[in-house]
């Protein structure tokens, strides 16, 4: 961002020390629902941290009727007048739930692939998939002249759910001999690019083993042909990529005999102990001989393993639910069998609808494994999801968000998942070996005119040339409306592809003419609208650019009714549903201490740390990117300089680490410690050297610093000497 003095504006130092508080300097960045920008190989990164979910199956508009099973020809009158109305199928449902379990929802795509009826529900249910739940529905339609599929739910006093579904458009797939096509489409679009692949590939043979614990997983039911599944199933894993890939079938929705084609195309096949009694009874041959009691544990187990034996193909498991007795998974070898039973024991009052038990249960696990879980751990993870869900009525509204099913592990006695933890230093994170998502101030390209005396304007395609022959940086932020309009997209679009450079974010520039008392503090209320309005557009044309928007607030006075005027002006146009609410993340530039994250509270709204601006606030960059941390993740970036502090005032905008490389190192080990996966933004003033140089030194020594911190955080005397807080001994290890 622009230097306050360099725009008319100068601070001494009582005010400048206040700059945190007064927020003079505050900085918006979105990131769009699309992945963040990676470089060309930076893709072993995001698939170790990115899981992948499919899911083909079915989409119902569910009612619910509170009643007991009548008996043939009884009529009965319904014990509840009340009747639910909600998304329901397996499909849909289960889409959903993995949504809802991701440990990172907003790095993560849940891709479900059905049939919408061409009707009001149909509607309904697409955009409450969509805009509600955020579930990937690009691979799904609306099927003409064809209702939605309906679910009928009787529901009894004790929660426990009966149903009856009318498939309507769930049954109208593609022919069977066009379904191969149709997937292969699928699962390619939706997968990463040809030069990724090539990246991954070479990357497999550096690293090895090393390269990715995440999978990606395709979840199918009953709910919808079983043609439609199995040709799923073949295909999914024909296009697999480096990525181990798994499929899970749920038995729900049909009591009919599992084709043996697709029996044998998934990896784990997962019934309840009902279905678990009609696959032994349709796959065993002398079922009738070997009678089991399903109501008996080892029988139940020595049921599934004979199911296995019978119509296994030796590589597949079985993943049996037992209601309140727990689950196992096992496969036809003895040593891979686990049994987990319930985490806690609910009391019958707290469970008021069992429809959604087997839907979170088994998407949960599915996210679990996709994120490299243990089998063990995913059970548990599942256990906990599906305990959740019976205590609310109805099936999506009652699947569990990942942070309450990591709440009721800790809360009985299992360990939360290790990921970015904030309780120490050692902890089980993917390792990160380098970083390369840089962006330097594009503005910089403006300075040392004399090095390229062929320029004689510095619009935006000389900015972007010049800006284009730094080494190591292939990302670029531009300036809104200063590098890009609406009007001029297209053109800059171009411009960009044609340097080989991406864009990772927008800058929102309020303009000074009219914003020149503030601008969603301003206290003109025509002014603030035109604010809010104004940053809408910028989100448009994010949303176009698919990435990252950010945005400097001038100064305030009032600070108790400017504050009002904050909160209520981000929380207007960050909820924009038609704009800014599409992006996923929305950050500003402030200190971690204050509470506007919370007064605001958005899913997509965090923080930006400019390490210089934390400096002359006074603050330790590196507390203060730990606290954004703990606040949930809500450092959304970073922006890296240097700072000169005395009592006369505060010279930033320098070379990041030039002034307190101690300092500067300590900020990076926390990045690294929290597992930061955000772009790192240079945002300097080399008024004096070359900005192209000046940017790959800054380049250099971020990735020198983080090598040092990869190397710290595996040094057990270390952590040990930063735990007991013993200063002499972190400097002898450290020197």
């Amino acid at each position: 961002m622009q230097k306050l003095n360099q725009k008319g504006t100068k601070y001494d130092g009582l005010i400048f020390s206040m700059i945190a508080l007064i927020a003079s300097s505050i900085l918006l960045g979105i990131v769009s629902a699309s992945s963040e920008v990676q470089s060309a190989c930076s893709s072993r990164r995001l698939i170790n941290n990115v899981p992948a979910i499919f899911v083909v199956g079915s989409v119902n508009f569910d009612v619910t009727v509170h009643t007991e099973l009548p008996k043939s020809e009884e009529t009965m009158r319904a014990y509840n007048s009340n009747i639910h109305r909600a998304l329901g199928g397996k499909g849909a449902n289960q889409a959903v739930g993995a949504k809802m379990s991701l440990l990172r929802p907003q790095d993560s795509v849940v891709y479900f692939v059905g049939k919408f009826g061409d009707d009001e529900e149909g509607k309904w249910l697409f955009n409450t998939l969509s805009e509600e739940y955020s579930v990937n529905l690009k691979h799904s339609e609306s099927i003409r002249n064809v209702s939605s599929g309906t679910g009928f739910v009787l529901l009894s006093k004790e929660g426990v759910a009966s149903s009856v579904v009318v498939p309507g458009a769930n049954a109208e797939w593609e022919a069977k001999s066009a379904l191969p096509n149709f997937f292969a489409d699928v699962f390619s679009s939706s997968d990463i690019s040809t030069e990724d692949r090539t990246c991954l590939a070479n990357d497999e043979r550096e690293y090895g083993d090393s390269i990715s614990s995440t999978k990606t997983v395709l979840l199918l039911q009953r709910e919808i042909p079983d043609a439609v599944s199995e040709a799923a199933s073949k295909v999914f894993k024909e296009k697999g990529d480096l990525n181990p890939r798994i499929v899970l079938l749920d038995l729900g929705g049909s009591q009919s005999r599992v084709s043996d084609a697709l029996f044998q195309s998934v990896d784990i096949i997962s019934p309840n102990l009902s279905e678990l009694e009609t696959l032994v009874a349709t796959s065993i041959p002398d079922y009738g001989v070997n009678i089991y009691n399903f109501e008996n544990d080892d029988d139940a187990i020595r049921a599934a393993k004979g199911v296995l034996k019978s119509r296994g193909n030796g590589k597949q498991a079985l993943l049996v639910t037992l209601g309140h007795r727990g689950s196992f998974y096992v496969t036809d070898k003895d040593e891979e069998f686990v049994f987990v039973k319930p985490l806690a024991s609910l009391d019958p009052e707290l469970v008021v609808d069992c429809t959604a038990a087997g839907y979170s249960f088994r998407s949960s696990f599915a996210v679990a494994v996709a994120e490299g879980n243990t089998i063990t751990r995913s059970m548990e993870i599942a256990s906990a999801s599906g305990a959740l869900a019976v205590q609310k009525m109805g099936a999506a509204p009652s699947l569990p968000n990942r942070a309450s099913i990591e709440e009721f592990l800790e809360k009985n006695g299992r360990l939360r998942t290790k990921v970015s933890s904030p309780l120490g230093d050692s902890f089980s994170n993917p390792k990160i070996d380098t970083i390369d998502r840089f962006v330097c101030r594009l503005n910089s390209m403006k300075e040392r005119k004399d090095l390229v005396p062929k320029v004689t304007k510095f619009e935006t395609k000389a900015l972007l040339e010049r800006y284009a022959t730094i080494e190591g940086v292939s990302l670029v932020e531009l300036n809104f409306p200063e590098h890009v309009t609406k009007s001029s997209l297209k053109n800059i679009a171009k411009i960009v592809e044609r340097l080989h450079l991406k864009v990772s974010g927008l800058n929102v520039r309020f303009p000074k003419e009219l914003f020149r008392n503030g601008a969603f503090t301003n206290p003109s209320e025509e002014v603030r609208k035109k604010a809010v309005q104004f940053l809408k557009d910028a989100c448009e044309v994010a949303l176009l650019l698919g990435d990252k928007v950010q945005r400097v607030v001038d100064g305030q006075v009032d600070f108790s009714e400017s504050w009002m005027h904050l909160v209520s002006g981000y929380t207007a146009a960050v909820g924009d549903s038609k704009t800014c609410a599409k992006i996923r993340k929305i950050s500003y530039e402030f200190k971690p201490t204050d509470a506007l994250i919370d007064e605001v509270n958005l899913p997509n709204f965090g923080l930006t740390l400019d390490y210089a601006h934390v400096l002359t606030a006074a603050e330790n960059p590196s507390q203060s990117a730990t606290m954004a941390f703990m606040k949930g993740e809500k450092l959304f970036g970073v922006h890296l300089n240097d700072a000169v502090q005395s009592k006369l005032g505060a010279e930033d905008g320098l070379s990041f680490g030039s002034v307190n490389p101690r300092g500067a190192y300590e900020f990076i080990r926390v990045l690294r410690k929290f597992n930061y996966d955000g772009v790192i933004y240079f945002d300097t003033f080399p008024m004096n050297e070359d900005p192209v140089q000046e940017c790959e030194r800054n380049i250099k020594v971020v990735k020198n610093y983080w090598k040092m911190a990869e190397k710290d955080l595996g040094n057990v005397m270390l952590n040990e000497a930063r735990r007991e807080h013993d200063f002499l001994k972190i400097e002898d290890l450290s020197m």
